[in-house]
């Protein structure tokens, strides 16, 4: 999703946030599948990989599973496992809470590649210098100590320090381990708290600079995304958008509120798509003609 990673960091904030509480305020089938078509197809676009879709499936099929069985509300049996029903309102319960969990798995899977570090520190620097340091050093020391402890981990192999393999062998070479990385996370703070200190910080007022500019595409887009959350939550306090699960499945009554809602709710869920789209397409007429 390259047009969405140029973007401003706040306007795509705050999509997220719009399309992830919409779909779980309203709590429908219909908004669901209009949000989880939407994830995949941005997942595939983004190039996401096959190994977290497979592992996202799996939270699909576990969520789905669990909640016919252990829940006993509704009125509609469908099968009998012992002596307790599995109900027709538990199983559509069950797959529209499943489908909403993944979809925003996958939704959130293409958050993370869109919002790095640096984007993150210029959301949370204006409120909290602390939580913007702190989140900054998080970001910084996790994939720093993985990195570590695989080195170390390497190192005592080589000394031969491995063991035979058994459970109490790796239990020693695991605190052996965790031992020579603590040791080294400790040594490695006090480096960065005397750097900081050295170059003044906590002494005086913390400037901010940011290269974040807001251009005009940041505005469309935010205004696109404001105005489709409108449409999409305005009718709902004039018509009834809720789908009643138990004790009976009782969808909501279809109104000219309920299709614009939902009309608005898809073009919301699709719209980093068709941006992204529309600049695809004209990437490639600009290039033809060059």
């Amino acid at each position: 999703m390259k047009w969405l990673y140029d973007r401003n960091p706040w306007p795509v904030l705050l999509y997220y946030l719009s399309v992830t509480t919409l779909s779980a305020v309203f709590n429908n089938p219909y908004y669901t599948a209009a949000l989880a078509v939407a994830a995949v197809v941005s997942f595939i676009v983004d190039g996401g990989r096959a190994k977290a879709a497979l592992s996202f499936a799996a939270v699909f099929a576990l969520t789905f599973i669990v909640n016919p069985v252990v829940s006993k509300k509704g009125s509609t049996p469908v099968i009998f496992i012992g002596d307790d029903p599995v109900t027709a309102e538990a199983i559509l319960y069950g797959l529209n809470s499943a489908a909403l969990i993944t979809a925003v798995m996958f939704l959130f899977y293409v958050f993370t590649k869109v919002m790095d570090s640096e984007k993150l520190l210029y959301l949370t620097s204006p409120f909290s210098a602390a939580a913007a340091m702190t989140l900054s050093a998080v970001l910084r020391f996790a994939p720093l100590y993985a990195r570590q402890a695989g080195v170390i981990s390497d190192q005592q192999k080589a000394l031969g320090a491995g063991g035979d393999g058994s459970i109490p062998a790796r239990l020693r070479f695991g605190a052996r381990v965790f031992s020579a990385l603590s040791t080294w996370a400790l040594e490695n703070g006090i480096t960065a708290a005397d750097s900081m200190a050295c170059r003044g910080y906590g002494t005086g007022k913390r400037s901010f600079y940011s290269f974040y500019k807001f251009k005009p595409s940041d505005t469309v887009f935010l205004v696109s995304g404001l105005c489709l959350t409108a449409a999409c939550a305005l009718p709902a306090l004039f018509c009834d958008c809720r789908f009643g699960y138990y004790p009976g499945i009782k969808p909501p009554q279809m109104s000219a509120g309920l299709m614009i809602s939902f009309s608005a709710f898809v073009l919301l869920s699709f719209l980093p798509i068709i941006f992204e789209t529309a600049d695809r397409i004209r990437w490639k007429y600009l290039r033809q003609k060059i």
